[in-house]
């Protein structure tokens, strides 16, 4: 006789936001590192040891307890935060184990309904596969009914342990008593940091050799010294830099609700804060192939950077693993306070190049790390305005340029094979990374302009570079003004212009480059300052642009569309072929 099994139970609903408790983790990491820096102070400067006497003597000793009870809070707070994050793991890995119970539960529901369908119309000649069927069905149901127990017991346990290191830490005196004394896993970490001058390989393998406890307490107990570190790992970088952005909104935040907030750290706290909202696009994109949350991290933060305008460097991906890696330069205009909408375009960047088929992964870098000028060069009222006319923030920004790809080959020593890197150097951003190549022998495997206003100064075609000819390339849209401001043919700015001018325009024939298409089909019906607006359709999803974006950091090659060049006769003007061609669109993003 067969007997139908009861349909298992529910599965029971998570009602936990994993995100938040590693924000909530975050927010203890930068109360420790502010505590940390109250330990710093109470050990060091608020010392006086040229003070004298019994006050002198009670103060002293008020200090020394101060610092010891500072320390001891610091490794408390920091020993929660790591294990609210371990918990903030659990719990994505409940719920994807939820998800998974969910799956086979309804399966099961389903085999119940048909078995009960058969049972109800089959007759004797097949009661012994429907016996088989059903004992096989109340097998599964019970190993089920056994999952959801362990579930539930595995989810009771997470919460226990978590709350029980917040029990240990409910007072000041069970963090003296648990962390009094003990000394910081960072202190001897950070005195065998190598100096200011070493490498990148250097730097990574200091880090490697550093135990587990002293990684997980370097970004914390100084954040500012790994932050922005070339070598140190984009994962390190990023809990360290996290802290310091944390560190500060709630510092400066604190000072602007009581209105004491100087005039200069408010252009701090605004790029903060844009920092901040850079992070959260990031992570606000969906990674087509899985349908996860687009990785965030904070490669480099530096709000005071540049009398104020800030650096700042945000990557759509892990830089860690990533086997696929492409840093966008940015130029015209561009600061701190701009790293959210130049995060858009690092999520459209990874967006269409993880929808490549066969794309592994992938991760886009915004890279805000130069002070590039602020204005066009047709408004010269700002400071730095007159910059954008000559090449000298650019030479400037191509050291930091070749440094930042140094640092990031380096903080991968280990990669067989390394990870396919490409520079696009976008405006003012493609002179920056012409002479970064020319100057510093930047170690990239595809180097790309887009609608640049020239590559740079004595670098008159691709043999210039030092980048393998066949990968370099140069996409121009060709009612864009800003990519008629290079030179082209007989005519140079450098020479009209006394040195204004920033070198050779990347997409014309006698620089050598590939040019792709990067044609828009809203794209202006004629040129000049009326088309300005052309210049910053590069990066939207389903253009052509994109799309061989797209192709070239995925390696693609051979899938680029390829566009003639843009030719110089002496008898007239220059002429481009794609003036007249009909833009297409292009799909560059495959729906997660």
């Amino acid at each position: 006789m067969s007997t139908l099994p009861p349909e298992p139970r529910p599965v029971p609903p998570l009602t936990a936001d994993p995100a938040s408790v590693h924000g909530c983790a975050a927010q203890l990491r930068a109360a420790s590192a502010q505590i940390d820096d109250l330990g710093s102070f109470a050990a060091g400067s608020a010392r006086v040891p040229s003070w004298e006497g019994v006050a002198a003597r009670a103060y002293q000793e008020t200090v020394r307890s101060l610092g010891r009870r500072a320390d001891a809070l610091s490794l408390a707070l920091r020993s929660v935060a790591a294990r609210v994050d371990q918990h903030a793991d659990d719990l994505e890995a409940l719920d994807a184990r939820r998800l998974e119970l969910g799956v086979e539960r309804d399966a099961l529901v389903a085999t119940i309904v048909v078995l009960r369908l058969r049972l109800a119309t089959s007759g004797l000649e097949d009661a012994e596969d429907l016996r088989a069927a059903c004992e096989d069905c109340a097998r599964r149901v019970r190993v089920l009914e056994a999952e959801l127990d362990r579930w539930s017991t595995d989810l009771i346990a997470a919460e226990e342990a978590v709350l029980a290191v917040f029990a240990r830490t409910l007072t000041v005196q069970q963090a003296e008593a648990r962390h009094g004394g003990r000394r910081d896993p960072a202190d001897d970490a950070l005195g065998a940091m190598p100096g200011p001058g070493a490498s990148a390989t250097e730097v990574s393998a200091w880090w490697a050799g550093l135990s587990r406890a002293a990684q997980a307490a370097v970004p914390v107990a100084a954040p500012g010294a790994i932050g922005n570190r070339d070598g140190v790992p984009a994962r390190a970088r990023h809990a360290a830099n996290t802290v310091s952005l944390d560190r500060d909104l709630a510092a400066w935040s604190h000072l602007d609700d009581l209105g004491l907030l100087p005039e200069d750290a408010a252009q701090w706290l605004s790029n903060a804060r844009a920092a901040q909202r850079a992070v959260a696009r990031v992570e606000e994109g969906l990674d087509p192939q899985t349908g996860l949350p687009i990785t965030a991290q904070l490669y480099a933060y530096d709000p005071a950077a540049f009398d104020g305008d800030g650096a700042v460097a945000v990557a759509a991906g892990d830089l860690d693993t990533a086997a696929d890696v492409a840093v966008t330069v940015p130029g015209l205009g561009t600061d701190a306070g701009s790293a959210p909408s130049q995060a858009t375009r690092a999520v459209t960047l990874y967006e269409a190049t993880r929808s490549v088929d066969g794309a592994g992964e992938v991760a886009a870098l915004l890279w805000i790390g130069y002070d590039a000028p602020d204005n066009l060069p047709w408004r010269l009222e700002g400071a730095d305005a007159a910059g954008v006319a000559g090449e000298g923030m650019a030479r400037a920004g191509g050291e930091r340029l070749a440094d930042l790809v140094d640092g990031l080959r380096g903080s991968r020593p280990g990669d067989d094979p390394p990870a396919h890197l490409t520079v696009i150097g976008y405006s003012y951003g493609s002179t920056t990374a012409g002479l970064a190549a020319a100057e510093h022998a930047l170690p990239v495997d595809d180097l790309v302009f887009v609608g640049s206003p020239g590559a740079g100064g004595g670098t008159d075609g691709v043999a210039d570079i030092g980048v393998d000819p066949d990968h370099v390339w140069a996409g121009a849209n060709s009612r864009d003004p800003v990519a008629d401001l290079g030179n082209r043919g007989w005519f140079h700015l450098e020479s009209a212009l006394g040195g204004a001018g920033l070198g050779d325009d990347p997409v014309e024939d006698d620089f050598g480059a590939t040019r792709f298409r990067a044609e828009s089909t809203t794209r202006a019906d004629e040129g000049g300052l009326a088309a300005l607006g052309d210049h910053g359709k590069y990066f939207k999803h389903d253009t052509e642009s994109l799309y061989n974006l797209s192709q070239i950091v995925s390696g693609h090659h051979g899938d680029v569309l390829e566009a003639a060049p843009v030719t110089d006769p002496w008898w007239g003007g220059p002429q481009d072929p794609e003036w007249d061609r009909e833009p297409t669109t292009p799909d560059t993003l495959d729906e997660p």
